[in-house]
């Protein structure tokens, strides 16, 4: 499996370092220390974060093959499980499973998580974090989250506007594929920032050993202000969407009841002529019209007669507006 260790200096800035260097014995004031693992097979996984000193229990959370939001203290150790987004087109939830002990924080992840490698890249050169605790850069690893949804939000909003914008002459077809694919991707949004959501508020009460905000309060209030704007931002965007859905629907309705208006007329026009055609296209012998010369014409014109009438009374009755 693969994995990276950082230290948290005196400057405040991530520097790179050996995992035996972190392992190693040492007194509680050495600087603060990040891991971040890749997540292998299962054995090594295991073995790996039971020699990292994690809560057993802890480490059996990780290794939950069916991972759930939450946050857990175990002794020494907070599990924080958190849903995450990785790509807008990403088709289910990418988990990261994060645990805070004293003087160490540990993430784990399936698959690359951008929001990591943008932590590592800004905090290994030139930004530094707000403390020098493993706080501060649990709240950096939440901050940069909790933007790298709002910009799948702002994503969503432009396809949203763009759906707006759609011609009418486009195909139907094609926009309702497009609504409900934004449509799901924007549910898994929402679900992602409310399990954050709760996952940060949580935080702001925890008192404990392996985590303290002191110092930080306001960074994570920020973060919580954030995700919530954010999820109330995704709501909107869908109520947008279904409005936009609902719109679109109507209009096709409007069209199909136009067309039965169109072949109600037709068939209300044809019902007498069928009529008339149908008494004449009896064979009795004893029909008078049979035998006059003009008898055609004559029918054919008592038929457009009936037919202009009907238009006519159509017409002024509005069925063609």
């Amino acid at each position: 499996m693969k994995y990276q260790t950082f230290r948290l200096n005196k400057e405040r800035y991530i520097e790179s370092c050996s995992l035996d260097e972190v392992l190693a014995p040492s007194s509680g004031a050495r600087d603060a220390c990040w891991i971040d693992l890749r997540r292998g097979d299962h054995a090594s996984t295991e073995q790996l974060l039971a020699s990292l000193g994690i809560h057993p229990l802890a480490v059996e959370a990780c290794l939950d093959p069916t991972p759930a939001s939450r946050l857990v203290a175990y002794g020494k150790s907070l599990f924080l499980g958190l849903p995450t987004q990785t790509r807008w087109d990403a088709e289910h939830h990418a988990f990261l499973w994060v645990v805070c002990m004293p003087g160490r924080i540990i993430t784990l992840h399936e698959e690359a998580v951008p929001a990591l490698e943008m932590v590592i890249e800004h905090y290994s050169d030139g930004m530094r974090f707000h403390g020098e605790s493993t706080s501060a850069i649990l709240y950096q690893i939440l901050d940069h989250l909790i933007d790298q949804g709002m910009a799948f939000t702002l994503r969503a909003r432009d396809a949203i506007n763009q759906l707006d914008d759609w011609p009418e002459q486009k195909d139907e077809d094609d926009l309702t594929e497009q609504t409900l694919s934004l449509k799901r991707r924007l549910t898994r949004l929402a679900a992602t920032f409310e399990d954050q959501l709760y996952c940060v508020g949580v935080l702001q009460t925890i008192e404990s050993e392996a985590f303290n905000i002191e110092g930080l309060n306001d960074y994570f209030r920020d973060a919580f202000s954030h995700l919530d704007h954010a999820s109330r931002s995704v709501g909107r965007q869908l109520a947008h969407l279904n409005a936009i859905h609902q719109g679109r629907q109507l209009q096709l309705q409007n069209k199909t009841n136009e067309r039965l208006r169109l072949l109600t007329i037709i068939s209300t026009i044809f019902i007498p002529l069928t009529l008339l055609t149908g008494i004449y296209g009896m064979n009795f012998r004893n029909m008078p019209e049979l035998g006059w010369e003009l008898g055609y014409y004559g029918v054919l014109a008592v038929m457009a007669a009936i037919a202009s009438a009907m238009l006519w009374g159509f017409y002024r009755t509005g069925w063609f507006k």
